[in-house]
């Protein structure tokens, strides 16, 4: 009866140890494609941010700029209201009236007056000397008509009243850093009375367009 005994128990053994290997087997199996699932969902998330990432810095923005403004410029909020005679049409020799009349009761101390280029924006004070910005004239065309005029206002300080000589022809100033400036004024170039007025705590300018004939 022992002899027969030991074959059994060894047969039993055998099986529980073949069931136990094929249970650990079934658990590395699950472990492994959990494992690989879970890769595989990190690596599609990974691809998707990298697409949106990449999508999201190739998008610039469309610069805008501004023109550079030319021609004549009027200061903006000035305390000061300008009116002129007739501008168009002109002849060597015209006289262009210009009144400065203050405004909300500011005075106005004085008026100058310079020809300029048409295409100029007179914004500042240094573009109006003709040998640093090129753009008035530095001198009359001809006899008897005007590159600059000056009119000082005395108290009450009310309207002030230039009147310029207009000319024409084509002149060209030699400037301080070494270049040249033509400004021509005539039937096919049209140029401007360029006005700077004086008030408290600053000045302003207006360009007046001027044409010939």
């Amino acid at each position: 009866m022992r002899n027969r005994r030991l074959p059994l128990v060894g047969a039993f053994a055998a099986v529980v140890v073949v069931v136990a290997l094929l249970v650990i087997a079934t658990r590395g199996s699950s472990t492994s494609q959990t494992e690989v699932r879970d890769a595989g969902s990190t690596t599609n998330v990974s691809e998707a941010e990298t697409s949106a990432s990449s999508s999201s810095t190739t998008i610039a923005p469309v610069p805008v700029t501004d023109p550079t403004p030319t021609g004549p410029y009027t200061t903006p909020d000035m305390p000061v209201a300008v009116a002129v005679s007739t501008t168009t049409g002109l002849r060597s020799g015209d006289v262009v009236s210009a009144t400065a009349s203050p405004e909300n009761g500011s005075p106005v101390y004085g008026v100058e007056a310079r020809l300029c280029s048409g295409t100029a924006s007179i914004k500042f004070d240094g573009q109006l000397f003709p040998t640093r910005a090129g753009m008035c004239l530095p001198k009359p065309f001809a006899e008897g008509t005007d590159s600059f005029v000056e009119v000082k206002n005395e108290p009450p300080y009310g309207p002030v009243v230039v009147k310029f000589r207009v000319g024409t022809g084509s002149q060209t100033i030699a400037l301080q850093d070494g270049t040249q400036s033509t400004i021509t004024c005539d039937s096919a170039h049209p140029c401007q009375i360029v006005l700077k007025m004086q008030y408290p705590n600053g000045f302003g300018f207006q360009g007046v367009p001027v044409t010939f004939r």
